[in-house]
């Protein structure tokens, strides 16, 4: 399904690298209370909502015919990262595309970081779409965060040292250096 975003929706996403979308997310909410790795894999309406509501928006905004669905992952406030930095460092997944970020109820710092962006929405009921390879003010972000990661259809499982859950793909059978597969790693294409 093509999602339709609007030519300033897609120059600003291009220039920025970061755009907003409101969603209805109260189904949603109530599932990411739970710190982690790979939620969706035991949630349906998680999954579902992951695959057939913010995958087309995905598609659309990367440009791609088809993508992944690379992983996601809850933070607590507590565990985010200290320092400024970027998803990538985190993630022990190569090849991501794009990233989406959940809170249920953000609150803006008075001042905004003069350096990266602050990786949740503005406003509950807003989903943040952003390239996995800008700074993220992690330090400003005001409670639970949920993300969700799309990545290339030829992503690669790598070792990451800085990644708590670097080891968690080895129950499903990955090696590092392995292509994420489709059986674990759901292909999400342009006309799904």
């Amino acid at each position: 399904m093509k999602t339709i975003i609007s030519a300033q929706q897609a120059i600003f996403f291009t220039k920025s690298g970061f755009i907003e979308f409101e969603q209805s997310l109260e189904k949603i909410y109530p599932l990411l209370h739970t710190t982690g790795r790979d939620i969706w894999r035991n949630t349906p309406v998680l999954q579902n909502f992951l695959l057939r509501t913010l995958a087309p928006i995905a598609l659309t905004l990367t440009g791609k015919n088809s993508l992944r669905l690379g992983c996601d992952h809850c933070f607590l406030r507590e565990e985010l990262p200290k320092k400024k930095g970027t998803l990538k460092e985190l993630v022990s997944i190569q090849g991501m595309a794009i990233c989406a970020a959940i809170a249920e109820n953000p609150i803006m710092p008075k001042r905004p970081s003069p350096l990266g962006i602050l990786p949740e929405p503005t406003k509950s009921n807003h989903v943040l779409f952003f390239k996995p390879d800008l700074i993220l003010d992690w330090p400003s972000v005001s409670n639970n965060l949920y993300i969700v990661i799309y990545a290339l259809p030829n992503a690669v499982y790598v070792h990451n040292s800085h990644d708590p859950f670097t080891n968690n793909l080895k129950a499903f059978g990955y090696h590092f250096g392995d292509v994420l597969k489709n059986e674990f790693h759901p292909a999400i294409l342009e006309n799904t």
